[in-house]
């Protein structure tokens, strides 16, 4: 059924500009809510190699099996770790000055001499501190994963705390951190310490029934660690 309104004259009667552009702005804002959001979620990657100090001929011959990690592994003196996160996870915690991220990290693994280890992510978090926990003069950001292993569990934690003396206050903006919020990852990367020596990495062994003293432990502050922006899989 062919419609009438075909036959009616073109109407060419001229709006306002004003009215025009109202007109049109408020097309681009509906078309951009209707878009859509493909950045909504942006996932990072941050990773880091570096060196640490290698466990004595002696310590070595006493580690016991079901490590992970081999004699020359660890002898190597050689690591690197990779994490891969969503910066858009809401935090867990109740504290108003920590926040814990569970469920953030995607991806975190730990290369030592020729080994791979890729740890599970239902054990990983992203706990950031900006003078939290009854230590008002200490912020922290913390990556940490861990894994349940043959020898016992097996935690690695990417290790970051600006510590002033005590008494100061770094609670909001008056540290590195603001808030306890995710903060940017170039700063989840390269958090401004007081000393080079308080970014490190950290790998712990302990047995089954835990012990004072862990099975095996690695930490070395010698690391370049790097953050950037990566596509989701």
């Amino acid at each position: 059924m062919k419609s009438n309104n075909q036959h009616e004259p073109l109407r060419t009667r001229r709006r306002p500009k004003a009215a025009c552009f109202l007109a049109t702005a408020a097309l681009v804002l509906a078309a951009s809510f209707a878009m859509p959001r493909t950045s909504a979620a942006a996932e990072v990657g941050l990773s880091g190699s570096g060196s640490f100090k290698p466990p004595s001929a002696e310590q070595l011959a006493a580690l016991p099996a079901g490590l992970g990690f081999s004699q020359a592994d660890l002898a190597s003196g050689k690591w690197s770790f990779s994490v891969r996160y969503d910066d858009s996870i809401r935090d867990a915690d109740p504290d108003p000055y920590v926040g814990r991220y569970a469920g953030a990290i995607r991806a975190f693994r730990v290369v030592i001499g020729s080994t791979t280890v890729d740890l599970p992510v239902d054990q990983a978090q992203i706990v950031v501190s900006d003078g939290g926990g009854g230590f008002t003069n200490r912020e922290s950001i913390r990556l940490e994963a861990r894994a349940t292993i043959p020898s016992g569990l097996l935690r690695l934690s990417w290790i970051q705390v600006n510590q002033q003396p005590q008494g100061t206050d770094l609670r909001g903006p008056a540290g590195a951190l603001g808030s306890d919020a995710l903060p940017a990852y170039a700063m989840v990367a390269n958090l401004a310490t007081a000393s080079p020596f308080d970014r490190y990495l950290e790998l712990r062994i302990d047995a089954p029934g835990g012990g004072s003293r862990p099975l095996l432990y690695l930490s070395s502050s010698k690391l370049s660690v790097t953050a950037s922006p990566t596509m989701a899989p």
